[in-house]
C-alpha cells in the first residue's frame, strides 16, 4: 500500500528566486508552483481557476487573486479568452529587457516513479545568478582550475610589484568561474593569454584583477594572436628585416 502511494505522489518545486521572494505569498507561490507543472510543449498551459484551487487546495477567490498578483508582477503572462473560456497562462521571467518563456520549471517525482525529469536549457540559464551567488558564499576548492589561475594572475603581477596589495582571492576566483561557466573560455586559453597579458609592456600594468582581465579577453586574445603571428614573420624575415633575394648568390639579402 504504501508503494503504491509513493508511486502516485506528485511533488511541486520552485526556483530559489521565486521561493524566496517576500513580496509573494506562500499560497501565490504554491499557484505558480501548480502553473508550472501544466505548462506543457507550447509554453502554455490553461487550467481553470476550479481546477487550480482544487490541486493547490486553496479557495478559488484565492486563487484569483495569487493568479492576478503573478500577473502584476511579470512572472506570468494571462490571455484572457472571450466568451467564459478559461484563461491561458504563460510563464515568463525577466532577464535585463529580455523575456524569456520557459517551457517547464524544475519538476521531479520521487525514483519510483521514474526519477528526475529532464530540466528545458532555457531553464537552466535561469540559474546562472543563482550559481553566483552559492560561489560568492561558497569557497571554490583551492585545486580547481579557477582558484589556480586566479592565483597565477596574482603571482605574476607580485613578480613584478612585491608589495602589491593582495586582493580577496576568492572574489578573483569569482570572475575565473564566470568565464569558464558563462563565456565558454577554456581554462588553457585563460592561461596563455593571462601569461602573455603579464609580459605585455602595455597591458600588464593594466590588467591587476581578474575583473578587467575578463573584460577585456576578447581584445586581449586578438592582440595576443596578431603579435605571434608578426613573430612568426619576424622569425622567417630576420631581425633586420632583410629578405632573401632568390637570384642573388647563397646569403645575399635585398632590403
Amino acid at each position: 500500500m504504501t508503494s503504491d502511494l509513493q508511486t502516485k505522489t506528485k511533488f511541486y518545486k520552485l526556483p530559489i528566486d521565486i521561493a524566496s521572494r517576500r513580496d509573494l505569498p506562500a499560497g501565490t507561490k504554491i499557484i505558480l508552483a501548480v502553473i508550472a507543472d501544466r505548462i506543457g510543449e507550447n509554453d502554455s498551459c490553461w487550467p481553470g481557476s476550479r481546477t487550480l484551487a482544487n490541486d493547490t487546495g486553496l479557495s478559488r477567490l484565492t486563487v484569483l487573486e495569487g493568479i492576478k498578483k503573478l500577473e502584476t508582477k511579470g512572472i506570468i503572462q494571462v490571455e484572457r479568452q472571450p466568451n467564459g473560456k478559461v484563461n491561458h497562462y504563460r510563464l515568463v521571467t525577466k532577464s535585463g529587457k529580455e523575456t524569456i518563456p520557459v517551457k517547464k520549471l524544475y519538476r521531479y517525482r520521487n525514483s519510483t516513479a521514474g526519477g528526475i525529469e529532464t530540466i528545458p536549457q532555457a531553464v537552466k540559464k535561469l540559474y546562472h545568478n543563482q550559481i553566483d551567488q552559492l560561489n560568492q558564499t561558497n569557497t571554490l576548492r583551492q585545486n580547481s582550475n579557477e582558484f589556480r589561475l586566479a592565483e597565477l594572475l596574482l603571482n605574476l603581477i607580485l613578480e613584478r610589484k612585491s608589495d602589491f596589495k593582495k586582493p580577496n582571492l576568492q572574489t578573483w576566483v569569482i570572475h575565473i568561474e564566470r568565464m569558464i561557466r558563462l563565456d565558454k573560455r577554456t581554462p588553457e586559453r585563460i592561461e596563455a593569454v593571462m601569461r602573455w597579458v603579464q609580459q605585455d609592456s602595455f597591458w600588464q600594468n593594466n590588467i591587476l584583477s581578474t575583473a578587467k582581465f575578463r573584460e577585456k579577453f576578447d581584445q586581449l586574445e586578438l592582440k595576443m594572436t596578431k603579435g605571434n603571428q608578426n613573430g612568426d614573420r619576424n622569425s622567417k624575415v630576420g631581425t633586420s628585416g632583410a629578405r632573401p633575394n632568390p637570384t642573388a648568390r647563397p646569403g645575399e639579402f635585398v632590403r
